[in-house]
């Protein structure tokens, strides 16, 4: 898959950015939820730009957060509809999911709709179907594992301006609180080395 994977063309298959620009991209995925007007908030305070990938079922709950996370600057992708593995569904089924999500989402200032597949599972069927619905396909190069640390400070260690580099593509979770309570420490400790922090879309912009 890897092999196969590599050959997808640059421009709509991004998991980095450039290596000699300092700047990286702050992700999160799963959301909206309740926790959402609370991550904007952080970011909105440094005046920082993220990319949100949401999922379809929760988006639909929460119709409003797709205008509020555009409106305070952000980039939206999918998640697919309800989490489950592209490479577990039928091609009916990704297409059903991909098709779904994206008229919850509806139009987005960057144009192409940027796609990341829930945990990263992918082969290539699964990227022919997003690549010919017009997608493009937003993976990671850092993953803060979020999902399985708890204590904030050890999170802001894993991002930390010593382990980040140039280009990369921040992997975080909306769903938890020690998320939110580590994302002060590592906007800060990015910011203060000289980072810049941007959207996906504008990490490979220029």
């Amino acid at each position: 898959m890897e092999h196969t994977l590599q050959r997808l063309p640059g421009e709509r298959f991004v998991w980095r950015g450039r290596p000699d620009v300092k700047r990286v991209a702050l992700t999160f995925d799963d959301g909206p939820d309740e926790r959402t007007p609370r991550y904007l908030e952080v970011l909105e305070r440094y005046g920082v730009a993220a990319t949100f990938f949401v999922m379809g079922d929760l988006t639909e709950a929460r119709p409003d957060a797709i205008n509020e996370y555009l409106r305070r600057g952000h980039q939206i992708g999918s998640h697919g509809y309800d989490h489950q593995k592209f490479t577990a569904l039928s091609a009916r089924a990704l297409r059903d999911q991909l098709a779904r999500t994206e008229a919850l989402i509806g139009p987005v200032p960057q144009g192409r709709l940027w796609v990341r597949p829930p945990y990263g599972a992918m082969g290539p069927r699964e990227a022919a179907i997003m690549l010919a619905r017009g997608h493009v396909i937003g993976m990671w190069s850092l993953d803060s594992k979020d999902y399985e640390e708890a204590a904030p400070a050890e999170l802001a260690a894993r991002c930390a301006p010593d382990v980040v580099q140039p280009g990369d593509v921040l992997l975080f979770h909306e769903g938890h609180d020690w998320t939110l309570a580590a994302l002060p420490l590592v906007i800060e400790g990015l910011l203060g080395a000289g980072f810049e922090l941007v959207t996906m879309a504008d990490l490979v912009a220029s």
